[in-house]
């Protein structure tokens, strides 16, 4: 599928499009956020500028070759960016594995955008990609993270080494998930 068909999509709240150079100043605001960091960076520190420049130039390349990857969600009613979320190809194991991927800036945590966000990227993977499954994962201490992936339909499948520390691995298979239906209203994650 083509880059451009999968550009820009809304939800009830959010407005996804995906990840550019352009959203520097916001993509590193949430990389600097020390409470979104303790479980999404491989030191749980945050990022620096250039860690952030290389991690947008590698989302646009994943956008180039792939169709679809990570998009920066803003708020509908006045554009303000909530977090980034997506699909992208990653390796496990010697494998390319799809993986659902979000983060919410901490101000917004518990107002169920995560869950929207992913709820959002799932429909997309598996509505308009056609993909057999999608994976995601996080570090065992964030349970937050795994409420987010129960809610949206994935299952346990067990624990793994992803950049070097342990995580918890989940799955959903396109025939299984029906979709969330109360994401968009989910006071939650």
């Amino acid at each position: 599928m083509a880059a451009e068909s999968l550009d820009c999509f809304g939800t009830s709240r959010l407005v996804a499009q995906p990840i550019s150079a352009a959203d520097f100043p916001d993509i590193h605001r949430l990389h600097s956020d020390p409470k979104v960091m303790k479980t999404l960076s491989a030191d749980g520190k945050p990022l620096s500028e250039e860690a952030t420049r290389e991690h947008i130039r590698q989302t646009v390349e994943h956008w180039e070759q792939h169709g679809f990857g990570l998009w920066a969600f803003r708020r509908k009613t006045d554009g303000h960016f909530i977090g980034r979320g997506g699909l992208k190809i990653y390796q496990i194991e010697g494998k390319d594995v799809i993986g659902l991927a979000y983060a919410v800036l901490s101000d917004y945590w518990n107002q169920g955008f995560a869950t929207e966000m992913g709820h959002a990227s799932l429909e997309v993977g598996f509505g308009r990609l056609g993909l057999p499954e999608i994976a995601s994962w996080t570090l065992p201490i964030n349970l937050a993270s795994q409420r987010v992936m129960e809610k949206l339909g994935f299952r346990y499948e067990r624990d793994f080494e992803f950049a070097g520390l342990g995580h918890r691995l989940y799955r959903v298979v396109a025939e299984e998930w029906t979709g969330y239906h109360g994401a968009e209203g989910d006071q939650g994650v």
